[in-house]
């Protein structure tokens, strides 16, 4: 005896293989990423499925899958500007910091607190994970891009970006004592020139 749940499943499955390979197209227009387009495709269709019981479609099934689809991508396009945003300027600050405290008119104070940041970077980094550690190094220490960076390791732009956004994550909470330090000494510095 079949069910609704078996007829609602296989009427799913048929819609699912009529319409997935032309949603994955209408992805990759704008999401390059082959795993992520397939990923957001896929997402479209479990919120369907999700919802079906209660949503009101007012057009066909084809048309509100393509609609989530453009919406999810426009999310993704929209999150990773904004994660990427964040990283370039985590990056920018760390860096003006580093190069504050090398310069010479800081003195051998700076160099020491500059040495036990290096050494609490350098531990965290040992912490990470083997593919987050080689990432992170490929990324900020080799200057490579996260296309080169999947390309060389055969994983998709997405792990990249995660696994440096992680690594970005560690470092932060470990080096979140020395903020204040650093943005105090920055502004007795800009107040003595």
């Amino acid at each position: 005896m079949e069910t609704v749940f078996d007829m609602k499943k296989a009427n799913f499955e048929a819609l699912y293989k009529d319409l997935q390979p032309r949603l994955y197209a209408f992805c990759r227009k704008f999401i390059h990423d082959p795993e992520t387009a397939r990923d957001l495709v896929q997402d479209a269709f479990v919120k369907l499925w999700e919802d079906i019981d209660v949503s009101i479609i007012h057009t066909s099934i084809a048309a509100y899958l393509r609609k989530t689809v453009q919406n999810l991508c426009l999310l993704h396009i929209r999150d990773r500007q904004i994660h990427q945003h964040f990283e370039d300027y985590a990056a920018y600050r760390l860096t003006e910091a580093e190069l504050d405290f090398y310069s010479p008119e800081n003195g051998a104070y700076s160099s020491i607190f500059v040495r036990d940041m290096e050494d609490i970077v350098e531990k965290c980094i040992e912490r990470l994970s083997p593919q987050s550690r080689r990432v992170f190094t490929m990324s900020r220490h080799d200057n490579m891009s996260y296309a080169e960076i999947a390309a060389e390791l055969g994983i998709s732009i997405r792990t990249v970006e995660n696994l440096i956004y992680r690594s970005l994550t560690v470092l932060r909470v470990a080096l979140k004592d020395y903020l204040p330090i650093i943005l105090l000494a920055k502004s007795i510095i800009n107040g003595i020139n």
